[in-house]
């Protein structure tokens, strides 16, 4: 199925089905709005995506299909920890095959993990006129252990910034009230937390997402850069003899270039006084190999093997006939543009 003709079924549907979808077509519907992982990198709260990355995905012919180890085993762990929440709470919880688009935005998209049945409600959950039939979601996530200091006590609604803003997207558009969050903690600690639907913050959310989809996905109009990485994509490349001119009262544009300069005089201070602390400290471990307080283990100060290097320029020198075979075997890096102050 093509981009085109996926994004016209989801026009035409509230609610697709996805069990028996291909993979390809399935991240070709997700292309064709905004999910539950897509909101918070609109809102700026996705440690692992900007709105500018987004946009790429979106508009790219290719489907991104990567998939870390992380991501990997969330899903396949998801049905593990989605039982286990259904043991604690004594409950049922099922999973909805469909691509939920809601009623009145069409760009809004939502792939639960589970509902929860709610028997007061109906038996099993259905999709009736673009809301579920259930007042309770459940999304499942697993994180490393590492990551324990992000999640708040155990039955609150402190969960990471990104998981809080899935969740209310999740339950503006299905019309569900709660949504239960089942966390896998280092593949070894189970925590739940609840969270409640904000009806506020969904419609801040809805017309961030309508800015973002009308006015840079339907209008092909990249975001603006707001990381070092993205913005030098953007820019990766400069028109031959052209300068940017300023006039000295554009105070706006003057304070960036104010800002940079200090920030650098800055790192440079900071890289001497770092210099001159890491030489005291050296002189203070002196030959131990480390330091402790009170017992207590602060610093190592080791030796480490030294970096192995290959001498080119002396091995052409003593082999020259090898001249060919090494200029078949070099890459160059792609160009890259460098920031310099001038004086």
């Amino acid at each position: 199925m093509t981009n085109l003709a996926i994004q016209n079924t989801a026009k035409q549907a509230l609610a697709i089905p996805t069990k028996d979808l291909p993979r390809e077509d399935w991240l070709r519907l997700r292309q064709s709005g905004i999910g539950g992982s897509d909101i918070s990198a609109i809102m700026g709260f996705n440690p692992y995506k900007t709105a500018y990355d987004l946009y790429h995905d979106k508009i790219n012919d290719v489907v991104a299909d990567a998939q870390s180890d992380a991501a990997y085993w969330g899903t396949i762990l998801e049905d593990v920890v989605a039982k286990e929440y259904a043991l604690r709470n004594d409950c049922k919880v099922q999973k909805v095959n469909y691509m939920i688009r809601h009623p009145e935005f069409d760009f809004a998209l939502a792939n639960i993990d589970r509902a929860v049945i709610n028997p007061n409600i109906s038996g099993n959950v259905r999709i009736k006129e673009g809301k579920l039939t259930t007042d309770k979601l459940l999304e499942v996530k697993t994180a490393s252990e590492y990551m324990k200091s992000v999640w708040g006590d155990e039955e609150s609604d402190q969960v990471p910034d990104n998981y809080n803003l899935q969740c209310q997207w999740y339950m503006g558009i299905t019309g569900v009230a709660e949504c239960d969050l089942a966390l896998l903690l280092g593949g070894n600690k189970y925590r739940q937390y609840n969270i409640k639907f904000d009806s506020e913050l969904f419609e801040i959310m809805i017309d961030e997402a309508q800015n973002f989809w009308v006015n840079h996905v339907l209008a092909r109009v990249e975001p603006t850069p707001t990381t070092l990485a993205n913005a030098k994509a953007k820019y990766s490349k400069e028109l031959p003899e052209s300068t940017l001119d300023l006039h000295f009262n554009d105070d706006d544009n003057i304070a960036i270039i104010d800002r940079y300069i200090e920030l650098k005089d800055t790192e440079e201070q900071v890289k001497a006084d770092l210099e001159v602390a890491q030489t005291d400290l050296i002189n203070l471990i002196g030959f131990n190999e480390a330091l402790a307080v009170d017992g207590e283990l602060v610093l190592t100060y080791k030796s480490q093997k030294g970096r192995e290097t290959f001498d080119k320029k002396g091995c052409l020198k003593a082999y020259p006939e090898l001249a060919e075979r090494f200029a078949e075997f070099t890459k160059t890096g792609e160009v890259s543009r460098t920031l310099r102050v001038k004086s």
